[in-house]
């Protein structure tokens, strides 16, 4: 059974997905064959399916987030794929709720988010 640690990894890996499934399609195209020694041309086919498979995450988590309610959604987005990294403070603060609040609501949200990701 997936730890939370597991979960939290994967959540933290998003702003890496995003931003590897964003690169034009231009720029990672596998070089063209000139008889000229050049870089190694599976280095361009890897980054092409690096960039499938971080778009395939990002529809993964995706999809497993739209399982949880909005608030649950908002803290999970906040906590671990932010690129602002706010504190647990700032985060109860813009939620509007008590640190103890945050606490429970988070690790309800990592559960149903383990569930839907790893469907147990």
């Amino acid at each position: 059974m997936a730890k939370y640690k597991e979960v939290i990894k994967i959540l933290k890996q998003v702003p890496k997905w995003k931003r590897i499934a964003g690169k034009s399609l231009t720029d990672l195209h596998s070089p063209m064959i000139d008889n000229m020694p050049r870089s190694d041309s599976v280095q361009a086919d890897d980054r092409i399916i690096n960039q499938i498979n971080a778009k395939q995450q990002l529809e993964r988590v995706e999809f497993c987030l739209s399982f949880l309610s909005d608030e649950k959604q908002k803290l999970l987005r906040l906590a671990y794929i932010s690129n602002e990294h706010p504190t647990n403070i700032k985060i109860c603060i813009q939620m509007g709720i008590s640190e103890g609040t945050f606490y429970r609501l988070k690790k309800v949200a990592l559960q149903e988010f383990r569930e839907a990701y790893y469907g147990y």
